[in-house]
């Protein structure tokens, strides 16, 4: 047994040593085997298609394979222990840190691009793959290099992304049509925006049928047309947009094939604002040539070259001004300087001169030569352009315009005359007058010798004026004036002072000599052209050095000698006298005493009755004016009225008058004297103011009284001054109810066809034919005709100055309805009237009453 075991356990045990030698010679077989494994994992990590690289966390390089060092294109003992980064451009470092930042801040794998730097081989893009170890201790990197097809595909996305953007973004509308069948790819916003049409409404739908686009191509035979074309241009076309509106647009058509396949790009540009400049600036430019083709100034420029001139620009109005067409000038560029008026040749030379060195100068005028012969003034303007030749300045144009100014000469001449003469006679005015006498006072104070100065005044002129009208008031002027020229001597001056004042200044007369002149201007008349009527004239005389010693006082002394002449009855002369001297200042004392006596209420009003030769009684009454003088007592109108006239002072006075003459009638009218009246006599002036109806009809309303309780009473001279504005007042008082009548009746000189125009309601017979009229034939004939139109016209006839019992019978026998004057009652005072209008008098059947009244 024990030799069983023993052989036995010789047995496990050489059984123990052959497995021991078997286990380790299997070691040494699984080592071979994993030293050979590891150096084909070696093998493949060194020499693997990718690159490897692990990195610390601070990004240092610890390990590289072969790959990678050979990517990097550096010795692999150099990378280690090297800063990853610096192997890559420096636009590429801050965005490869941040991105090393955010993978051990996420510990989760990533990747990105990055650049390697050119210090080694060329520029190469690389794709980084990167896994942080879990303890973050480690980064393990795995390096892609981009191949050129990559590259491609990345370069063709970013080229499509931007012809994308730009397609987008453009400021021109682009289209895309494919070429074969005319279908709408693609259209950018802007052509969306410029037509008003969606993109769904157009993308996808036939170029023609879309409405806005057929100006392209309106049918599929138009487009047929377009299909083979690689390049069209056209950039006249109008496409209408939705709303209406048309749009120019220029178009660039493009062919160019896409996978196999051919398109047309359409670019669309919005050229409206272009064109419609363009065609203002072209309209500009017809305009302006138009212009200058049209406007009165004749425009030209000529160049200098090497000394020589040479027509440029010559316009049409050169024909009208010079004579001569631009072609004239064109063949001979000196032509304008041959027509230069041989007396102005000197001034338009310096004036040139002047303009070549550089002067400002205003333009000039000077005369030309017309191709016709006769002479033409011109303005004559122009300006020079230099350039530098060389170092010296040279003149290279002249540019200017020429204007015609002929007639603006004749003017000016004209204006001359008229500013120092009378248009209508041609005579020297007040103005030249005054300088002439200056000129012949002074030599006349040198030589010792006497001047006479006349003044002249037509006798009647403002009546002929008036009533036969101011054509034939003119050519009497005009005839006086040529009559003056006759009678008077060279050396003399007659002159037209205005109006019908005539002034004759007789070189070297003393008083027989001028009495002789004068003589012969009044016997020599003013015939009235179309009568035979010959106008007279008045005619006052002063002497120098005997009546003054300038020309205002000669003036004046034969004004006041003129007016003396006039008062004689006209047709006659006056020397002036220092009693002439006083009598004129008497009249001014007069005339301010007037002022006076209207500024402090010294005027008062009487009134006369008229009375109705049938019942003796009265209730209208007439109001006369009176001047109550602080001195002189109570002055007559006789003695005032024609100097307040011609001072102007009757127009106030009358206007004083009205408002008085209704108040008082108010006042009787209050008083219960009845329905009284009273009659105003107005003068002519008063009633052709304008303010004259203002006045009326401001005196009634202020007094409320009827207006039929106011008769105004005007003269047939009154009447027949202005017979349309006369007669238009007249109706504006009628209208208002006023009574009217006409003063001085037959004294005058109306029509019947003009009066029966006239809305009067009586006639007053002027005293003149009453008088006598019991034994003077005419008067009656006169009185009678008068009662006799009135009767007809169905108008009342009023007598005036009645003084006698025998007239008013005469009257009464003829049919006369009224009557006043001193056999009935003298004007009378208010109160003195108050009384008669209370005592209701008779002035027919009460001669108590009558006497009474007459001595009033």
């Amino acid at each position: 047994m024990s030799g069983a075991v023993g052989t036995k356990g010789r047995t496990e045990i050489r059984s123990e040593r052959s497995s021991s030698k078997n286990t380790a010679k299997t070691a040494r077989l699984s080592r071979n085997e994993l030293a050979a494994e590891l150096k084909l994992y070696a093998d493949l990590y060194e020499h693997a298609p990718v690159a490897h690289i692990t990195l610390d966390r601070f990004g240092v390089i610890r390990a590289v394979n072969l790959t990678g060092a050979s990517m990097l294109g550096v010795e692999r003992d150099s990378l280690l222990g090297r800063s990853f980064a610096d192997l890559f451009s420096e636009t590429s470092r801050p965005p490869l840190s941040e991105f090393f930042e955010r993978l051990l801040a996420s510990n989760q794998s990533s990747s990105c691009n990055a650049l390697l730097s050119d210090s080694g081989n060329a520029l190469q893009q690389l794709r980084i793959e990167a896994i942080p170890c879990r303890d973050g201790s480690e980064i393990r990197l795995a390096l892609i290099g981009i191949t050129e097809s990559e590259r491609a595909a990345k370069a063709l996305q970013i080229s499509e992304a931007r012809y994308r953007g730009l397609f987008e973004a453009a400021k021109d509308g682009i289209m895309i049509v494919d070429a074969a069948t005319g279908e709408i790819h693609d259209v950018n916003p802007f052509l969306v925006e410029m037509l008003g049409y969606q993109r769904d409404e157009m993308v996808g739908r036939l170029l023609w049928e879309v409405p806005p686009l057929t100006p392209l191509a309106a049918s599929q035979t138009e487009f047929a047309v377009l299909q083979h074309r690689d390049y069209l241009h056209n950039d006249d076309l109008r496409l209408l947009t939705r709303d209406g509106r048309s749009v120019i647009v220029e178009v660039v058509l493009t062919g160019y094939r896409i996978d196999r396949s051919k398109v047309l790009q359409f670019n669309i540009r919005d050229i409206t604002v272009r064109k419609n400049a363009e065609e203002a600036l072209l309209k500009s430019e017809e305009q302006c040539r138009t212009i200058v083709s049209n406007i009165n100034e004749y425009v030209y420029s000529v160049r200098f070259e090497e000394g020589d001139i040479k027509s440029i620009y010559h316009s049409p109005k050169c024909l009208d001004i010079t004579g001569y067409s631009p072609e004239e000038y064109y063949r001979d560029p000196l032509l304008w300087f041959t027509m230069i008026h041989e007396e102005d040749r000197n001034q338009v030379v310096q004036f040139l001169n002047s303009i070549f060195a550089g002067e400002d100068q205003d333009p000039i005028r000077h005369r030309i030569v017309h191709k016709d012969g006769s002479i033409r003034w011109i303005l004559n303007n122009c300006a020079v352009q230099r350039i530098r030749k060389g170092g010296r300045v040279a003149i290279s144009r002249l540019d200017g315009f020429i204007l015609d100014i002929t007639d603006i000469k004749r003017a000016e001449e004209n204006i001359f005359f008229l500013a120092h003469h009378d248009p209508l006679t041609k005579l020297p005015n007040r103005s030249t007058l005054y300088a002439r006498i200056e000129d012949v006072l002074r030599v006349a104070q040198k030589t010792r010798t006497s001047v006479a100065l006349l003044f002249l005044d037509i006798d009647g002129f403002k009546q002929i004026n008036d009533s036969m009208g101011h054509d034939v008031g003119d050519r009497l002027l005009q005839s006086v004036a040529r009559k003056l020229g006759d009678c008077t001597r060279s050396c003399d001056v007659v002159a037209r002072l205005g109006g019908d004042e005539f002034v004759v200044v007789l070189w070297d007369c003393g008083v027989s000599e001028t009495s002789v002149v004068a003589e012969k201007i009044v016997n020599a008349g003013f015939p009235l052209q179309g009568t035979n009527v010959i106008v007279t004239p008045s005619i006052g005389i002063s002497l120098y050095p005997d009546d003054g010693k300038d020309y205002l006082a000669l003036l004046k002394h034969a004004d006041i000698a003129m007016y003396h002449a006039k008062k004689l009855g006209g047709n006659n002369f006056q020397f002036f006298t220092h009693k002439l001297n006083e009598m004129a200042h008497e009249r001014f004392a007069l005339e301010a005493e007037l002022r006076h006596a209207l500024e402090h209420g010294e005027f008062v009003l009487h009134y006369q009755p008229k009375v109705d030769l049938a019942t003796g009684h009265f209730t209208s009454m007439e109001a006369l004016i009176r001047w109550q003088h602080p001195q002189r007592g109570l002055i007559m109108p006789e003695h005032f009225i024609q100097i307040a006239e011609e001072s102007g002072l009757l127009h106030q006075i009358s206007k004083w008058i009205i408002p008085t003459v209704c108040r008082q009638i108010r006042q009787w009218q209050q008083q219960g004297l009845g329905q009284v009246s009273a009659a105003v006599n107005l003068s002519a002036s008063f009633f052709q103011h304008r303010d004259f109806e203002e006045t009326i009809e401001a005196s009634l309303l202020e007094t409320g009284i009827p207006p039929e309780s106011l008769e105004l009473e005007l003269t047939e001279a009154t009447i027949m001054s202005d017979p349309q504005r006369v007669l238009g007042s007249m109706a504006a008082m009628k209208a208002l109810g006023l009574q009217l009548s006409i003063d001085d009746f037959g004294t005058g000189y109306s029509s019947l066809s003009y009066l029966k125009k006239l809305p009067v309601d009586k006639l007053k017979i002027d005293q003149s034919f009453i008088r006598n009229i019991a034994r003077d034939n005419d008067n009656a004939a006169v009185v009678r005709a008068v009662i006799s139109i009135g009767r007809s016209m169905q108008l009342r006839v009023i007598a005036e100055g009645v003084e006698n019992a025998s007239q008013l019978a005469w009257l009464q026998a003829e049919g006369s309805e009224e009557a006043q004057g001193y056999y009935f009652s003298r004007p009378v005072p208010v109160q003195k009237m108050t009384a008669l209008l209370r005592e209701k008098a008779n002035f027919l059947h009460n001669p108590r009453g009558r006497v009474q009244a007459r001595q009033f």
